[in-house]
C-alpha cells in the first residue's frame, strides 16, 4: 500500500509511521551500507522510545490557542514565506547579508533532506501522537533531523553574529530572536511532527551550518561574483544533487532540496548578471540592488510591490511552459526501467502537492547497482527537473529584472 494519512475528528493528522515505508526491512539490507543501517536503526529505536513521552506531553499539554500558535510557528518555513521574505532583503540593498542569510536557509533545507534521506527514519507514529499540521502531506516525510529546526537555528545563529558584532545591536533583540526561534523548535515537538532527537539533530546541524557561513561565506561570496562565478555555481549545484542519497521511500526532500538549491544558483547568477550592469549602481555597489534613505515611503511600496509581482508572476506563469520543454527535451529516464521493477499501486506526493508519480521504483539488484530505486522516481520526473528553471528563475528575476523596472521608472536613489 502506499503511504496514506487520515484526519480524526478535530481534523488531526492520524499517520502510521509503520504505513509510511514501501520496502521491507530485506531491501534496506540490501540497498544501504552497513554504516548507514547502524545510524538509521539507532534513531528509528530512539524515536519510538520517545513515541510515549511526545504523547505524554500532548495529553497534558494541549489547548486550542497552543495549536494555532504551534502551527502558525510551523508555516514560517514552507515555501510561500521564503518566497515572499527574503526578496525583501535584497529589494533593500542588504547586499552581501542578504545574500550570506538567503544561503543559510535555503542551504539549511538541503543539508537536513540529505541527512533525512541518509537515514530514512520515519517521524513518530500517529497514534499514540496526534500529528498537528496545516500541510498533512509533509507527515510522509523522513523525520530525522527536523528542517524547521535546522533553518530556525542556523538562521538566527547567523542574524546574532550580524547584530552582536557587526551592528551593534542590543542583547534584547538577539533575546527576543531567540525566543521565537525556540517557539518553532518546541512546536515542533508540541505538534507531534518531531521526537526529541529529531530537534537535537536539527540544532547541531544549524549551529556546524551557521559557524560556516559566518567564517567562510565572504570568500565564497568572492569567489560566485568573479568573471568565473557561474561556473563555480552550476558546479557547486550539480555536485549537491547529484550526491543526494538514494531513499528506499518515495520521500520528497529530495524536492525540497532541488527547490532551494536552485533558487541559491538563481541568486549567484542574477548577482553576477548585476554586478555587470553599471547603470544599475545609483550608490556604487555592484554587489546590491541600489537603495537609500532618500527614496520616499511611496517608491519603497512600489519597489516592494514590483518585486513580489515579478516573483508570484515568474513562479506561476512559468511554469507550464518549462515543463513542456523539459518534457519535449529531456528523456523520461524512468521509461529505462522495466515494467518488473515497478510497482504500480503505489504513489508519492512533492512538498507542493503538484507532483504525483506513477511508477515507484522497486530495490531490485540492477536497480540498486545503478542507483535507481525508491526517491529516484521523484528526482528524475520531469516536473522535478523543471523546478531547476523554475526556482533558479525567481531570484534572477529579482536580481535583475527588477532593478531594471526600478531604473525606468524612475525608483532608484538619488545619489
Amino acid at each position: 500500500m502506499p503511504p496514506h494519512f487520515q484526519l480524526d475528528e478535530d481534523n488531526d493528522v492520524i499517520h502510521d509511521a509503520e504505513a509510511f515505508s514501501l520496502a521491507t526491512e530485506s531491501a534496506y539490507q540490501a540497498a544501504y551500507s552497513p554504516l548507514r543501517l547502524y545510524l538509521r536503526q539507532l534513531v528509528v529505536d530512539k524515536v519510538k522510545r520517545e513515541n510515549p513521552k511526545l504523547a505524554a506531553i500532548q495529553h497534558r499539554y494541549r489547548s486550542p490557542g497552543l495549536d494555532r500558535l504551534f502551527m502558525f510557528s510551523g508555516m514560517l518555513g514552507n515555501h510561500s514565506f521564503f518566497m515572499i521574505a527574503l526578496p525583501f532583503l535584497h529589494t533593500f540593498g542588504m547586499g552581501a547579508f542578504a545574500r550570506g542569510l538567503t544561503f543559510v536557509v535555503l542551504w539549511s533545507i538541503y543539508f537536513s533532506g540529505f541527512v533525512k534521506d541518509y537515514i530514512s527514519a520515519p517521524r513518530p507514529a500517529s497514534p499514540p501522537v496526534v500529528q498537528i499540521t496545516r500541510s498533512p502531506a509533509h507527515t510522509l516525510e523522513y523525520g530525522f533531523p527536523s528542517t524547521h529546526t535546522t533553518y530556525a537555528v542556523a538562521t538566527i545563529a547567523y542574524i546574532s553574529h550580524f547584530m552582536l558584532n557587526v551592528w551593534h545591536i542590543s542583547t534584547v533583540w538577539v533575546g527576543l530572536m531567540w525566543i521565537c526561534g525556540v517557539t518553532i523548535v518546541v512546536g515542533r515537538i508540541y505538534c507531534g511532527l518531531h521526537s526529541f532527537i529529531d530537534v537535537v539533530g536539527g540544532i547541531v546541524i544549524g549551529i556546524i551550518e551557521a559557524l560556516c557561513f559566518v567564517f567562510f561565506f565572504d570568500r565564497m561570496d568572492a569567489l560566485m561574483l568573479s568573471t568565473a562565478g557561474p561556473l563555480y555555481s552550476i558546479a557547486i549545484f550539480y555536485f549537491a544533487m547529484s550526491s543526494i542519497p538514494r531513499s528506499l521511500d518515495p520521500c520528497p526532500c529530495c524536492i525540497d532540496s532541488f527547490c532551494a538549491t536552485s533558487v541559491t544558483l538563481g541568486l549567484s547568477i542574477g548577482y553576477w548578471i548585476h554586478a555587470r550592469l553599471p547603470f544599475l549602481w545609483h550608490t556604487g555597489q555592484s554587489d546590491a540592488i541600489s537603495w537609500d534613505l532618500s527614496l520616499t515611503l511611496t517608491q519603497n511600496a512600489l519597489r516592494c510591490l514590483i518585486t513580489i509581482v515579478l516573483v508570484v508572476a515568474w513562479k506561476v506563469g512559468s511554469k507550464p511552459f518549462i515543463v513542456s520543454m523539459v518534457k519535449y527535451l529531456v528523456p523520461d529516464y524512468l521509461s529505462q526501467v522495466s515494467s518488473e521493477e515497478c510497482s504500480d499501486d503505489s504513489s508519492a506526493k512533492d512538498s507542493d502537492s503538484d507532483c504525483k508519480q506513477d511508477c515507484y521504483v522497486a530495490p531490485t539488484a540492477s536497480n540498486i547497482k545503478n542507483r535507481r530505486y525508491g526517491s529516484y522516481a521523484l528526482m528524475v520526473s520531469h516536473e522535478n527537473l523543471a523546478r531547476i528553471p523554475i526556482y533558479s528563475g525567481i531570484p534572477i528575476t529579482m536580481c535583475v529584472v527588477s532593478p531594471l523596472l526600478f531604473y525606468m521608472f524612475g525608483l532608484m536613489p538619488s545619489s
